[in-house]
């Protein structure tokens, strides 16, 4: 009977240090403190859309009469003002009256040109020539568009129906044209769209811009990228996201004092991708802490974070 409870108590002391040994050590996690520096600086928070450039007011100039086009004044490109002769153009009798006469000689044509004045086509706004569709001697009709012309250009953008509700009417915004990624425009929310556009099946939203400057080299249709500026701080203290922990809309970090690590309730901003702005609660040059896991098994993978440690007192 001694023998057989020598045994049983021999088997449970060497179980006991088989769970030990393989068991509860490999559970156990092995940390490393990770740190990272305060610092200080700008924080833009974006909502990123994609647009096109289009004309702000456009419209298509049709001829006042059905005739022939004469002579062209202005070009695809060029600036014109309200009332200014875009072309001159014959009707169809004028045309068929000054063939005849320029077949019985240079003083009969000039008789007959000066006797019967051809028509203008007049712009009747001040804007950009963005198409021109004649060429002289062209014969069009009063439903053919001889120009298109636009008083401004203007980005539309599509908004996701998920981020529509952080664009307002008057924010600011900055417009990259993608074929010339390196120059940013300054732009403001002039108008946002009531009726959805499927694409994709994804709902969004058109969102007009108006551009502080137009540059010279922009074009009606040119890709263009949209960021939504929601937040904009400046000259703010920036921690990494992954050293802050967010709890019950409050925000703790990790500080250390005499080599001992302490939660640190802090007052936070907006956060980018990298980055949040902190307002108070710690100092440019402090160092923040996180823990970082080196080693751990399935059994310990749904422990707590880099906060979780029973060690840590709060302050």
């Amino acid at each position: 009977m001694k023998t057989k409870l020598y045994l049983s108590i021999l088997v449970v002391i060497v179980s006991a240090s088989l769970y030990y040994v393989f068991g509860y050590q490999k559970s156990k996690q092995e940390f490393k403190m990770e740190s990272a520096t305060v610092t200080r600086g700008d924080l833009i928070v974006t909502v990123r859309a994609t647009g096109t450039a289009i004309p702000k007011n456009r419209l298509e100039i049709k001829p006042p009469i059905a005739g022939r086009v004469e002579s062209i004044l202005v070009e695809e490109g060029n600036q014109v003002g309200k009332g200014k002769i875009l072309a001159w153009m014959s009707s169809t009798e004028r045309a068929a009256l000054l063939d005849a006469a320029r077949a019985k000689g240079v003083e009969e044509l000039k008789k007959w040109e000066d006797f019967y004045k051809p028509t203008p086509v007049i712009s009747p706004l001040r804007g950009l020539v963005i198409a021109s569709n004649i060429s002289p001697g062209q014969t069009v009709t009063q439903q053919d568009i001889m120009y298109v012309l636009s008083d401004n250009l203007m980005v539309q953008a599509k908004v996701d129906e998920t981020d529509l509700s952080k664009i307002k009417i008057g924010q600011n915004a900055k417009i990259i044209v993608d074929s010339f990624s390196n120059e940013a425009i300054q732009a403001k929310v002039k108008h946002i769209g009531y009726e959805a556009v499927i694409e994709n099946n994804v709902t969004m939203y058109n969102v007009d811009l108006e551009l502080n400057f137009i540059p010279g080299y922009l074009r009606s249709g040119m890709t263009i990228t949209v960021d939504f500026i929601l937040s904009e701080e400046k000259n703010v203290l920036l921690v990494p996201n992954d050293f802050i922990k967010r709890t019950n809309d409050k925000a703790v970090i990790l500080l250390k004092e005499n080599d001992l690590y302490k939660e640190t309730f802090v007052n936070i901003g907006f956060s980018d991708d990298q980055n949040t702005a902190v307002f108070s609660g710690i100092e440019e040059g402090d160092l923040v802490y996180r823990k970082k896991k080196i080693q751990e098994s399935k059994k310990a993978s749904a422990s707590g974070g880099p906060f979780s440690s029973p060690k840590i007192p709060k302050r």
